[in-house]
């Protein structure tokens, strides 16, 4: 889909609060919605698809669509809506994944497009082309590896049911399959860009990330508990390795 595209062109971008209930009877430009917090169900062409914190859903020019949400007051997103020429384009989810300017895009990229100066324009530009590069080769995953990727589902449900649980660990999804540890991995991988230790570590931090946000907890060893850590050096240490900066500095 993201093969031939020409002519980009930014049209809009900003943080959305999502309502309980929506419906679009014709988008007006293609778009991108990134999930910080909750979750979003869109109804498309009869299909049903789910969007979680950590994911991005692609919405095409002129697609008519109905969405819920999980917990409208919580529920945020970044929207970036665009014009560009496109070929066989259809409503799907992706997964962030190691992108490496996600955080630029959950925390940045509306603010800078929308009230910086020239040279916050370009990089927004930039970091949109490295987006499209890389949704481009999740895109390219050959079709033999995209039919093995329902193999590893009873764990992906299990695990996104469990993730915030301190007792969990990675080293035991693949019995859940039936297959052996390594194939587990492998198809893991090919499926979310990126290991189960990683995809742990990314939705327990944007989790943490989104509780510290919100100001509503007693410390930082209450939020760390609260996404499945029980040392809050280590969750200290991963969300700075994520985000660049300690928890604690947050809310200074």
């Amino acid at each position: 889909m993201f093969d031939c595209i020409e002519n980009i062109k930014i049209v809009s971008t900003h943080l959305n609060k999502s309502k309980p209930y929506g419906k679009n009877q014709s988008r007006l430009s293609h778009g991108f919605i990134f999930k910080i917090k909750g979750t979003v169900e869109y109804v498309f062409d009869g299909k049903t698809v789910t969007l979680h914190a950590g994911e991005v859903v692609f919405l095409p020019k002129g697609s008519s669509y109905e969405y819920t949400t999980d917990v409208p007051r919580e529920n945020r997103s970044v929207v970036i809506n665009f014009e560009a020429e496109m070929k066989d384009t259809e409503l799907k989810v992706y997964p962030l994944g190691d992108f490496y300017g996600a955080n630029y895009i959950l925390e940045s990229f509306s603010e800078l497009w929308n009230f910086g100066g020239a040279s916050d324009r370009y990089k927004c530009m930039s970091v949109f082309y490295d987006f499209l590069s890389y949704i481009s080769r999740i895109e390219h995953l050959n079709c033999e590896e995209r039919s093995k990727h329902h193999v590893i589902d009873p764990a992906v449900e299990y695990l996104k049911s469990h993730i915030y649980d301190s007792a969990f660990k990675v080293d035991k999804l693949h019995h859940l399959c039936g297959i052996s540890d390594t194939y587990f991995r492998k198809i893991f991988v090919s499926r979310f860009s990126m290991t189960p230790q990683e995809y742990v570590i990314t939705m327990r931090i944007s989790h943490a990330k989104s509780i510290l946000d919100s100001g509503d907890y007693e410390s930082i060893g209450e939020v760390a508990r609260l996404v499945g850590y029980n040392d809050a050096l280590y969750f200290s240490k991963a969300f700075k390795k994520i985000y660049g900066y300690p928890p604690s500095e947050l809310n200074l």
